[in-house]
C-alpha cells in the first residue's frame, strides 16, 4: 500500500528505533497507531520504558478486534493493576478513560472490520464477557475490575469515558453504514447507565498526519489578539513580544482536534497539572466569579517558539511549547469541559521565538523561579541527576551506548540513539530500587511512590553513581533478551527479579551503596562481565533457571494458592535472597545447589583442611569445619555441588555441604 511520503517516513523511523524491522508492515502500523494516539493523551508515556507500550497493543489472537486497549487513570496512561492501586493511592481520585484503538494497513473504511472492533469494545465495557480474549487483554480488565470496584468507585469524579480511534489511510467518506453501528453501540452503551461521554473518531489519514505533528508540535497557530507590544532585542532572541488574549482564543492553540488537552505544549514546564490544589481553586473561583480581574490577577502564560509572525491584529506561533502556565491552561481547558462561560476572561501571553535550549532553560527555570514546590516532579531538576546524566555519557562506548534522558524526549532529536539506548526518571528509579536496594517486588510500582518511599535514601550527593548506571544496564540487557526472545514469555513480567539474581550469581551480594569504595569495585565487576557475551549469556540462563526453580519451590512449600502474585510479595523475595544466602543458623534450610571444580585444597595452622572452588568472578572459599566427612586428599580437580552463604564473621562469600557431583559426560 502507498502511505503518504510524511506518515511513511514517520512509520519507518518507528521501526528502526523499535527494532521491528522482523515484523509484517500491518502489524507495524497497528504499533504505530497505538504509540501516536496515545502520546496524544501522555505524551512522555513511551520514553524508553516499553512495560507500558507491551501491554496496549494487544493485536493477536483472541484480541476482541482490538488492536489497542489501554486505561487511563486521572491522566495517566496506566500499564499493570498496580500502577493502577498506586496512582489513586496518591490522588484518592479516579477519573477514568477507556482508550480502544482498531488500525488497517489499507485505503478503505469497511463497515465489516469496524463492527467486529465495536462487538470487541461493547463485550470489554459490560459486566460479563462471552469473546474469548488474550492474556493482555484480560489484564486489561483485572485493572478494569479494580476501578469498578466499591472502594474506587466511591471516589469517581464523574463516570469513565469511553473513546474509540478507528484507523483507515484512506479518506472518510462518511459512511453510513460505519455511522449506524456507532450509534447503535452508543445506544448499548448509554443504556448500561455506568459510562459518561462516548466519543468516537474516526481517522483518516489526514487527522493520523496531524495527530502525529501535534507529537511534535510540529504545527502553526494564529490567534487573534486584542492588543501587543514588542519586548527588547535579546541575543539569540528572533522576536519577543506580550500579547493581550482572550482565553476562547488560547482553546484554539490548547486543543486537539478531537477535543483533548494538548499536554505536549507543556513538556518543558516542571511539573504536569496539579489538579485541585488551593491555587487552581482560586483561578476556576475567578474564571465563574469575576472574569474580568482574571487579567489582573493571572500571572499569564509564557510560550517559546520557533517563529511568532505578527500582523493585522493576529500573530502565527510556529512550534510552540507553553513554559510556564500548565496550571493556567489546564484550569481554562476544565472550565471549557464544564462549558463556563468563557468569553469575558482575557489574559496576557509572553511570546518568545528563538532556535536556542539554552534561552529555552533560562526562561524556564526564569518563570518557574517564585513557584516554591518540593515535590517529586522537581527530582530531575536537582544537580545529582544533572551529573548523572553526565556519568551516562562519560560511560558510554561503543560497545555501552546508553543515555539518561533526564528530560522529555531529550533525544528525540537524534535519529542515531534507539529506544533500547535511554533510558527515563521511570526505568532508572525502577532498577535501582530492585537491584540495588534488593527490593524488585517494588521494581513494577509508579516512580512518585518509590520516590516517596526511599526519600533520604537515593539520589544522594555523596553517593556513587555508578550503581544508577550499573542497573540501568541490566535493564537495558533485559529488553534486549526481551526484544530477541531469549526470556520466556511467561517470565517477562519478572524482569526485576531476573536482574536482581543476574546481578547476585554475577558478583554475590551488593555492599551498601553509600561506601562509594567497595561500591565502584563491585559495579566494574559487573560492568566486566557485562562485556563479555558468553559470560552473561550462562549467568543470565542460569538467573532463568534459578527463578523457576525458586518459584517451583515456594509453589510446593507454600501451596498453590501462593503462585499468583509473586512478583509482587515482599514475602517471596526474602524467600529467594535466604534461598541464595541463608543465615548461617537457618543454612540446613538452603536447597539452592551450585556446581565447581575444586582447585585447592590445603591445611590451616590448626591442620584442618580448607580450599577454593571455581567461581566467577571470584573463586568461594570452602573450610572443614563447615563441610565434614569429605576426602579431602583426592578432592582437587574434582566437580562437586555445594550450598554458597554469606561468612557472618568475614562477609565473605564460602561454601557449605559440599558433595561430590555426578560425572557430566
Amino acid at each position: 500500500m502507498r502511505l503518504q511520503p510524511i506518515i511513511k517516513a514517520k512509520l519507518e523511523k518507528f521501526r528502526e528505533e523499535h527494532e521491528l524491522n522482523n515484523i509484517s508492515d500491518g502489524m507495524a502500523f497497528e504499533m504505530f497507531a497505538n504509540k501516536m494516539i496515545l502520546c496524544n493523551h501522555q505524551p512522555d508515556a513511551f520514553n524508553v520504558e516499553n512495560g507500558l507500550f507491551d501491554a496496549v497493543c494487544v493485536g493477536g489472537s483472541n484480541d476482541m478486534g482490538i488492536d489497542g486497549l489501554c486505561i487511563k487513570l486521572n491522566g495517566i496512561l496506566v500499564s499493570s493493576l498496580q500502577d493502577a492501586q498506586d496512582i489513586f493511592e496518591l490522588h484518592k481520585k479516579a477519573e477514568i478513560e477507556f482508550i480502544f484503538i482498531q488500525s488497517k494497513y489499507k485505503e478503505g473504511f469497511d463497515s465489516g472490520d469496524y463492527s467486529k472492533f465495536i462487538n470487541g469494545v461493547e463485550d470489554f465495557l459490560k459486566e460479563d464477557h462471552f469473546q474469548p480474549h488474550n492474556e493482555k487483554i484480560d489484564n486489561q480488565l483485572k485493572i478494569k475490575e479494580y476501578l469498578f470496584s466499591n472502594s474506587v468507585m466511591t471516589r469517581w469524579t464523574t463516570n469513565p469515558i469511553v473513546r474509540l480511534y478507528y484507523v483507515v489511510m484512506g479518506e472518510w467518506n462518511e459512511s453510513q453504514h460505519i455511522i449506524a453501528i456507532t450509534r447503535q453501540f452508543e445506544q448499548h452503551i448509554k443504556a448500561l447507565n455506568t459510562y459518561n461521554e462516548i466519543l468516537v473518531k474516526y481517522v483518516d489519514v489526514s487527522s493520523f498526519k496531524r495527530i502525529c505533528d501535534d507529537n511534535e508540535n510540529l504545527f502553526s497557530t494564529a490567534l487573534n489578539i486584542i492588543d501587543l507590544f514588542s519586548l527588547t532585542p535579546v541575543e539569540k532572541v528572533d522576536n519577543s513580544m506580550v500579547a493581550l488574549v482572550s482565553a476562547c482564543e488560547l482553546l484554539s492553540l490548547i486543543k486537539t482536534e478531537d477535543g483533548l488537552l494538548r499536554k505536549t505544549l507543556f513538556e518543558d514546564n516542571v511539573r504536569d497539572f496539579q489538579g485541585d490544589t488551593t491555587i487552581n481553586n482560586e483561578i476556576l473561583s475567578t474564571i465563574t466569579n469575576d472574569p474580568e480581574s482574571f487579567v489582573l490577577l493571572n500571572n499569564g502564560i509564557t510560550i517559546v517558539c520557533q517563529e511568532v509572525l505578527p500582523g493585522n491584529r493576529k500573530i502565527t506561533i510556529k512550534n510552540p511549547q507553553i513554559v510556564n502556565g500548565c496550571q493556567t491552561c489546564s484550569v481554562i481547558f476544565l472550565a471549557d469541559q464544564k462549558s463556563y462561560d468563557l468569553s469575558s476572561v482575557v489574559m496576557t501571553a509572553k511570546i518568545i521565538a528563538t532556535k536556542s535550549d539554552n534561552i529555552t532553560n533560562d526562561i524556564v527555570k526564569g518563570t518557574n523561579r517564585q513557584n516554591i514546590v518540593y515535590d517529586e516532579a522537581f527530582e530531575i531538576t536537582r544537580e545529582f541527576h544533572k551529573e548523572l546524566e553526565q556519568f551516562f555519557m562519560a560511560m558510554s562506548n561503543s560497545n555501552t551506548k546508553l543515555f539518561y534522558e533526564r528530560r522529555s524526549r531529550q533525544y528525540s532529536d537524534n535519529p542515531t540513539i534507539t529506544s533500547f539506548q535511554k533510558v527515563n526518571f521511570r526505568v532508572l528509579i525502577q532498577s535501582f530500587v530492585s537491584i540495588f536496594l534488593n527490593e524488585p517486588h517494588q521494581g513494577h510500582r509508579h516512580p512518585f511512590k518509590l520516590l516517596q518511599d526511599f526519600k533520604n535514601k537515593i539520589f544522594i550527593d555523596t553517593q556513587s553513581q555508578y550503581p544508577y548506571f550499573v542497573s540501568c544496564k541490566l535493564h537495558q540487557l533485559f529488553e534486549i533478551y526481551v526484544k530477541d526472545h531469549r526470556i520466556p514469555r511467561h517470565l517477562r513480567t519478572y524482569k526485576m527479579h531476573i536482574m536482581w539474581l543476574f546481578k547476585y550469581i554475577a558478583a554475590g551480594d551488593s555492599p551498601n551503596i553509600n561506601n562509594g569504595k567497595a561500591i565502584n569495585e563491585y559495579c566494574k565487576t559487573i560492568m566486566a562481565i557485562l562485556e563479555n557475551e558468553q559470560k552473561v549469556n550462562i549467568i543470565i540462563n542460569n538467573a532463568i533457571s534459578l527463578l523457576e526453580k525458586i518459584i517451583n519451590e515456594w509453589t510446593t512449600e507454600k501451596g498453590e494458592s501462593f503462585k499468583h502474585g509473586i512478583k509482587d510479595s515482599a514475602e517471596f523475595t526474602k524467600y529467594m535472597k535466604n534461598y541464595l544466602a541463608p543465615k548461617e543458623e537457618d543454612s540446613k534450610e538452603s536447597t539452592l545447589e551450585c556446581r565447581g571444580r575444586v582447585l585447592k585444597v590445603g591445611l590451616d595452622k590448626h591442620n584442618r583442611f580448607f580450599g577454593f572452588i571455581s567461581k566467577y568472578p571470584d573463586n568461594i572459599f570452602f573450610h572443614q569445619n563447615d563441610n565434614p566427612g569429605l576426602d579431602y586428599k583426592n578432592l582437587i580437580n574434582m566437580d562437586v555441588l555445594y550450598n554458597p552463604i554469606i561468612d557472618s564473621v568475614t562477609g565473605n562469600e564460602k561454601a557449605i555441604r559440599i558433595s561430590l557431583a555426578q560425572s557430566m559426560s
